[in-house]
């Protein structure tokens, strides 16, 4: 028969084996990680793959804001034009040690008045017939698409994948394009831009 004064210890043991274990005692809690076709709302295959390229990892962790509404009000308000960059998503790769991958990606949207000249043949980005325009860096890259707004017009929308990168075996300029044209055709397409502003799907 247990006394309650021995109930008491029993509970209070187990008290300290808990507070043991969350002070280091026991393993760390797993990280809530998913695959890179679940990233940002969801990429395609090929997509997913451009960014497993770019992070050399497979598991992530994300936030989305689902800016396509913000950025339709923004461009409907002659007062907001150019007023700052929404940010859509931020994606941080699932790596033990963060200076051996590529750091947090940050996912950004503006309305811009005109398409910059592309980059000189010196700097060698990467550039692809996506949209407008779109170049690729080592760590970057920039996406410019026409969207056709009821009650706007055309305007021009910047879009931007930018993160601290290192050097790789392998180049991820291209890939970063990928990333980042599939990203611009769904927030595209959620604007109501016709044709995706002419950003495929990756």
């Amino acid at each position: 028969m247990t006394t309650r004064a021995g109930a008491w210890r029993a509970v209070g043991g187990l008290g300290l084996a808990m507070t043991l274990v969350a002070c280091g005692g026991g393993e760390p809690a797993a990280k809530p990680t998913v695959p890179a076709t679940e990233v940002c709302g969801g990429l395609s295959p090929k997509a997913a793959k451009a960014l497993e390229q770019i992070s050399e990892t497979k598991r992530f962790e994300y936030r989305s804001y689902g800016i396509a509404d913000s950025l339709k009000e923004l461009l409907h308000d002659p007062e907001l034009d150019g007023g700052g960059m929404r940010t859509d998503c931020v994606i941080e790769p699932d790596v033990a040690d963060p200076d051996e991958s590529p750091s947090r990606m940050t996912v950004l949207f503006e309305d811009v008045d005109r398409v910059p000249a592309p980059q000189p043949k010196v700097v060698a980005a990467a550039r692809l017939p996506v949209g407008l325009l779109a170049e690729g860096g080592d760590g970057d890259a920039d996406l410019w698409f026409a969207c056709e707004v009821k009650g706007v017009g055309r305007p021009i929308v910047h879009a931007e994948l930018a993160y601290g990168s290192r050097p790789r075996e392998k180049s991820p300029k291209e890939a970063n394009i990928r990333v980042l044209q599939d990203l611009s055709h769904r927030l595209a397409l959620a604007m109501g831009c016709p044709d995706a502003g002419g950003v495929p799907s990756v």
